[in-house]
């Protein structure tokens, strides 16, 4: 461990300093009148004249030798000290890009895990404007929906496409139903052509039904059939799993959460309001979708109060906190993005105010349809072209409705609301909550973020 450089006592060397010059400047003190009356007495006599040169000669070129002194002291206190911290901070520094490096490296995926093709990527006259990122919440637990034999484990029940329009300091989120219909087999012509697999049909089992040559899920599968489906590039991809988002929370002592309605299911109950959720209430609240009669739909919209309080959480984060997260993140998380973007990225997105982000749902038919036995919606291809056009589009320009990739079937009701919010409409919310006494946060706190 370094030690702190040691300080100058710069009291003691004005002290010091100043004591050195009376002794030098200043002739006429009690000890020189005892030596010069000692001296006359021994009959040893000084002409008055010089006598007085001497004293004028002296202290002239002390005066100077002591400026000189007190300049070369003046440049010492300010500028070694300084050199000193500069040299501390620039190794520090170095150690945390290396040690930030060291981490990514190892939540980057294995050597043999697929990667997303360049095909589905931003094209490069906009690379440095707009980053597109694919995030997937990995379910290994099952949780509410686990069978036997396992079948429903490594499924991806949170499909989140974040579109960071770096130029403009605004960012668009787009929330994919779980169980959105895509077929049995997908070929992706709008984007590399390559054909995949989805065992139940469903959009979440693509990354489980397509494995990469190290027998992981493919994620890059998945986000080739969602670049292909809904036309939108994708640069990098996130995977987080139950346990990590349960880590986060803990870590963090709880997230502020607005709850808008109550919600229970199986013993388990929230109450409408703002409160502090530990890690077990936000995993009933993120997994939760038998309370609501539209099931995955509710489930989305009271996710994004999840997504706003701990977004608000992060934001306070101190450094102690953060350094908890690495094992954690080593751990739970994967990414293909290099170390140097992801730390842009992240210091980027907590710089843009809560009024610029935006969330949203793809619209889909949520009617009872099935297929091979397992409940699906279908995604409203009108609908969803205008959505994305609207706040997806502004550097690649609109795409017409069957230019989307997006699997068709009959349906026999009206799509769902995209249900454009901003994250500051739902701090909004919560606000209220707190002004109304509907909180169990106390209300000097709430809300710091």
């Amino acid at each position: 461990m370094s030690q702190q450089p040691r300080k100058i006592n710069t009291n003691h060397a004005r002290q010091s300093g100043a004591a050195q010059q009376s002794s030098g400047r200043r002739v006429n003190t009690a000890a020189a009148r005892t030596q010069h009356t000692s001296t006359q007495h021994s009959g040893q006599q000084y002409s008055n004249a010089a006598h007085s040169g001497q004293r004028r000669t002296g202290t002239a070129g002390t005066a100077h030798t002591a400026a000189r002194r007190k300049k070369k002291r003046s440049r010492i206190r300010w500028w070694m000290p300084l050199l000193v911290v500069l040299a501390l901070i620039g190794g520090a520094a170095a150690y945390a890009l290396n040690y930030l490096d060291s981490v990514v490296q190892e939540i980057k995926p294995e050597s043999g895990t697929a990667q997303i093709a360049e095909e589905v990527k931003t094209a490069p006259e906009y690379a440095g404007d707009v980053v597109g990122v694919l995030i997937c919440g990995i379910d290994y637990t099952g949780g509410e929906a686990a069978t036997a034999d396992g079948s429903n484990d490594g499924m991806t029940d949170m499909i989140l496409y974040f579109q960071f329009d770096v130029k403009n300091k605004q960012v668009n989120m787009l929330q994919i139903p779980r169980n959105t219909y895509v077929g049995a087999t997908i070929t992706c012509t709008n984007t590399t052509g390559k054909t995949y697999k989805a065992s139940n049909g469903q959009i979440n089992s693509i990354m489980k039904s397509n494995r990469s040559d190290n027998g992981s899920g493919s994620v890059a599968a998945l986000a080739d059939v969602v670049a292909n489906n809904y036309c939108l590039p994708i640069d990098y991809y996130g995977t987080i799993n139950m346990d990590a988002l349960k880590t986060l929370v803990t870590v963090f002592g709880g997230v502020e959460v607005y709850v808008p309605q109550t919600i229970e299911y199986r013993g388990s109950r929230i109450e409408e309001g703002y409160h502090t959720l530990n890690a077990d209430e936000c995993e009933f609240l993120l997994r939760n979708r038998k309370t609501y009669a539209d099931s995955d739909i509710s489930r989305l919209n009271m996710q994004r109060q999840f997504y706003a309080g701990l977004f608000r959480r992060i934001r306070t984060a101190n450094m102690a906190e953060i350094i908890k997260l690495v094992p954690y993140v080593v751990c739970y998380i994967e990414t293909d993005c290099d170390a140097a973007t992801l730390i842009s990225l992240a210091l980027s997105f907590l710089k843009v105010d809560s009024a610029n982000i935006m969330i949203c749902q793809a619209p889909v038919y949520n009617g009872s349809e099935y297929f091979n036995g397992n409940s699906v919606v279908v995604a409203a291809r009108d609908d969803t072209a205008n959505l994305l056009n609207t706040y997806f589009r502004s550097y690649t320009g609109e795409v017409p409705a069957d230019r989307l990739g997006l699997a068709d079937w009959a349906h026999g009701s009206a799509a769902t609301s995209p249900n454009v919010q901003y994250m500051g409409q739902l701090d909004q919310q919560a606000s209220q909550a707190i002004a109304e006494g509907n909180t169990t946060v106390d209300p000097n706190t709430a809300l710091a973020g």
